[in-house]
């Protein structure tokens, strides 16, 4: 069961055109023991480096290199017959091991879960594949548990390759069964050492035990180099699936470490990088790409491509066969029409991360139904896939690939301050969330303002039209990892449990779709983003047919979105704006008195809070990324504009 994974990280790093093969031929500088113990071959391969830019031959290379191909990271799925897929990934590999005499497949984590096919599998069809892919070691990753560490360690233990796992123990210690904290591989006269590590908050973003222990990927990485180097590795390499600035960050603490391969981010580069003197190698997720890395003896580069696979790639003839027996075994279950949606739902984890959308209130609203509760919150990152669906027919499929995980929905009692801290909890923000300030989670049942500059905070919160109330009790509906496992959610750890289902979100969603043949769910201000602050309206005038109200611009303002603004009132009803001006350091909102009427009744005296989009001084706000340059903003695909918030009247 598992949160994030690298989703919602937004556009590849430096991902180009597509091409057939990249390759780029990359030389780095640092002096290590293994170097000095590799001197001569080092110094013939500078020169090759130098005269020909890499291009060595098999003979000059010979019993000094080694050649890494990688990797899956798949999400158990194994791809549509008629595009990239698991028939034309082994074609592929097959053809890279057999023209290289130094070549090894290696992997990355995350084979176990969470696919439609893995739904009903927990992962053995994934294994069955790789069984025959003539992996040298696997590493692991967060998804290789959404099934429960028992479940993994069956996987592990049936698997006729070696699992590698340096930073997972049990609370004895001990490694997770089934898996080698690491392993040296003789590959002509060298030895290659091959370790792998995590992402950090790994307990946070999977069904991992409590008690057993995530060791921080740096101090692994720094332990695990040391023990390869003492164990005679000439050429040590990290199966990574941590974070992607986290393998610089290992780069530039560990010496000794020749290359790092994989990563939990979904990044695919166009070359090779040479950080602090580590080769760094990213290329994506599942099917879509290969990487093939050359390394010499003293771990330095001597050449890295990128496969693209496509149509094109002919499919292995079994693995094809067994892929379309699988898919038609399953083709009735998953084809199965569940019912209809009238919009377009959205699963992209910026839009999901990033604002409030459709696709999580129908979520949440099947959350809150099902298990009888007045509130219901869904981790962002539980929504999968980054497709769209709809408008029209909703298949079994459809919700699987959105919601593959089996944890079951409970409801449990919950005080508002209690609830105010989960909706803290899950906020990125700026300047520290290399992505952007983002709520991630999706709610039912409540509205609430949200900010994500300097640090995360939540404003006004409405349930049923009253505010939150800290000490009052409510019924908060969820899946079982968000109240006992996901990141942000600890105040919620010791609740008691009042109801449980049977079953996952997935069917849980499906029976609402099905209950209504058809859905169509709305934006109702449930997610509101706030920016800047601007307090209480400077001045309220009657003109002509319109109530006027004026507020201060922002201080960081660099324009007013005129077609943006709207009021919303107690019970979270939206009023458009007739006429919105810029006027000096004040904008003028002008709404139809008329209809104001009905929308604040005199004698109703409560606030009445206005929103509107402006566009930000980026260098006013001076966020500046790891490299000291100005950050542009807004910096999330979800977000059109940066909103203000003003009040009219009221206590």
């Amino acid at each position: 069961m598992t949160d994030d994974c690298g989703r919602g990280h937004g556009e590849a790093r430096r991902r180009g055109e597509p091409a057939r093969e990249r390759s780029t031929v990359r030389k780095r500088g640092r002096t290590t023991r293994r170097t000095m113990l590799a001197a001569s071959a080092a110094g013939l391969a500078g020169t090759a480096l130098a005269g020909r830019a890499g291009a060595q031959s098999e003979a000059e290379t010979e019993g000094d290199t080694v050649t890494i191909v990688h990797d899956l990271h798949t999400h158990s799925g194994i791809g549509p017959l008629d595009g990239p897929n698991i028939a034309r990934y082994r074609t592929v590999i097959d053809e890279q091991l057999a023209a290289h005499d130094d070549a090894v497949f290696l992997t990355s984590g995350d084979e176990l879960g969470s696919s439609p096919i893995s739904f009903f599998t927990k992962g053995t069809h994934n294994v069955a594949f790789m069984n025959e892919l003539d992996i040298a070691a696997a590493g692991v990753g967060n998804h290789d548990f959404d099934y429960g560490v028992e479940t993994a360690t069956e996987r592990f233990e049936s698997s006729e390759f070696p699992w590698i796992n340096s930073a997972l123990s049990t609370q004895e210690g001990d490694p997770i069964p089934g898996t080698e904290r690491w392993r040296t591989i003789e590959i002509g006269d060298l030895t290659l050492g091959v370790f792998n590590v995590v992402v950090r908050g790994f307990h946070n973003i999977t069904d991992y035990p409590e008690a057993y222990e995530a060791g921080d990927p740096v101090e692994v990485s720094r332990e695990m180099v040391e023990t390869l180097e003492a164990e005679g590795a000439d050429v040590i390499v990290l199966a990574s699936h941590v974070a992607h600035d986290t393998h610089y960050e290992i780069a530039e603490a560990v010496d000794g470490l020749d290359a790092i391969f994989g990563s939990h981010s979904h990044i695919t580069f166009d070359e090779a990088e040479v950080h602090e003197g580590t080769v760094i190698s990213e290329i994506g997720y599942a099917y879509a790409h290969l990487g093939v890395m050359t390394l010499d003896s003293a771990g330095e580069l001597v050449e890295w491509k990128r496969i693209d696979l496509d149509e094109t790639v002919e499919p292995d003839p079994a693995f094809d066969a067994r892929m379309r027996v699988q898919y038609a075994d399953l083709h009735e279950r998953l084809s199965r029409e569940v019912g209809e949606t009238a919009v377009e739902l959205d699963a992209d984890g910026t839009v999901t991360n990033g604002r409030e959308s459709r696709l999580g209130n129908l979520i949440t609203d099947a959350i809150r139904e099902t298990v009888d509760a007045e509130i219901a919150l869904q981790t962002a990152g539980r929504i999968r896939t980054d497709n769209t669906y709809g408008p029209g027919t909703l298949t079994t499929r459809d919700v699987l690939q959105v919601m593959p995980f089996t944890d079951t929905l409970m409801a449990f009692e919950a005080t508002g301050q209690q609830i105010r801290e989960a909706l803290e909890g899950r906020i990125d923000y700026l300047p520290e969330d290399p992505f952007g300030a983002r709520q991630r989670q999706q709610v039912g049942g409540l509205s609430y303002e949200w900010s994500g500059h300097d640090e995360p905070s939540v404003g006004e919160v409405y349930v049923a039209g009253e505010e939150l109330d800290p000490e009052g009790l409510y019924t908060v509906g969820t899946t079982g990892y968000v109240k006992e496992t996901a990141l942000g959610y600890e105040s919620f750890r010791d609740n008691e449990v009042l109801r449980e289902t049977d079953a996952g979100l997935g069917p849980a969603v499906m029976e609402y779709v099905e209950n209504r043949g058809r859905v169509a769910p709305r934006i109702e201000e449930r997610i509101l983003r706030v920016d800047a602050d601007v307090g209480e309206s400077t001045d309220v005038s009657l003109v002509d047919d319109d109530l006027v109200v004026r507020f201060e611009v922002p201080d960081r303002a660099e324009s007013i979105h005129e077609g943006s603004f709207y009021a919303l009132n107690r019970e979270v009803e939206r009023y458009p704006a007739r006429r919105v001006e810029r006027d000096g350091e004040e904008v003028e909102v002008a709404f139809d008195r008329a209809g104001w009427q009905s929308f604040a009744p005199a004698g109703r005296e409560h606030r009445i809070r206005v929103f509107g989009g402006f566009e930000p001084d980026d260098a006013a706000y001076d966020y500046r990324d790891a490299e000291g340059d100005l950050r542009e903003l807004p910096v999330t695909d979800a977000v059109e504009r940066f909103v203000m918030k003003g009040l009219i009247g009221g206590d």
